[in-house]
Parts: C-alpha cells; structure tokens; sequence
C-alpha cells in the first residue's frame, strides 16, 4: 500500500516490493502513480502465494478509507478478518506531513 500526492491510496502486488515501490517513483510503475507520484509506502505485507495476495489485494480496494488507513497502521501479525493471511508490516514510515495521511479530511 502506497501513499500518493494529493492523499490517494494505492494498493497492488508485487514479488519484489522494494522493486516495484521504486519503480513507482521512478515514474515505470501503474498508470496511477504515474498521475499520482508515490510520497511513502505505508505497509507491505507477504503472503504465502499469488492467489491469497490478490484476494487481500481486492478486499483492501473495497475498504473505505478510513479502513484502509486503520489497516495501514496496525502492528504486525493484526489484520480485518478479510485479510487474514500471513501479515507482517516490512515498512511503515510516518504518515504526518503526507497531505491527508495524518488523520484529517482530504480538502
């Protein structure tokens, strides 16, 4: 899960996170962060294959924002039920001073 300028979320899977965060940047990533430049990746979590990624991966697209975030936040090893999984947080950088990760309404 990738914070971007303007407080966007996006969400994706990769085999190589690190990899494909920095392709994001780099501006070789989705058309999406293309229009909407990465600024943090806010959590990462491996799963045991491809398949249960995904599905974590849709469940999280559906989440409300709010849930994506409070999702984002929490300890390693703690997930919604829908994401249960194998869970682990590799990188969670602080979200304040990112436009709308710090807790107030996007304007």
């Amino acid at each position: 899960m990738i914070a971007c300028r303007g407080g966007k979320i996006y969400t994706g899977t990769a085999i190589d996170p690190d990899a494909r965060y920095a392709a994001h940047r780099a501006g070789k990533g989705a058309a999406f962060t293309r229009a909407n430049p990465p600024v943090a990746m806010l959590r990462c979590a491996p799963f045991g294959s491809r398949s249960e990624a995904c599905r974590a991966e849709a469940a999280l697209k559906k989440m409300p924002r709010g849930k994506k975030l409070s999702w984002a936040r929490e300890p390693a090893g703690t997930c919604p039920p829908d994401l249960s999984g194998s869970i682990m947080v590799r990188m969670s950088p602080a979200e304040e001073g990112f436009e709308g990760f710090d807790g107030s309404p996007r304007q």
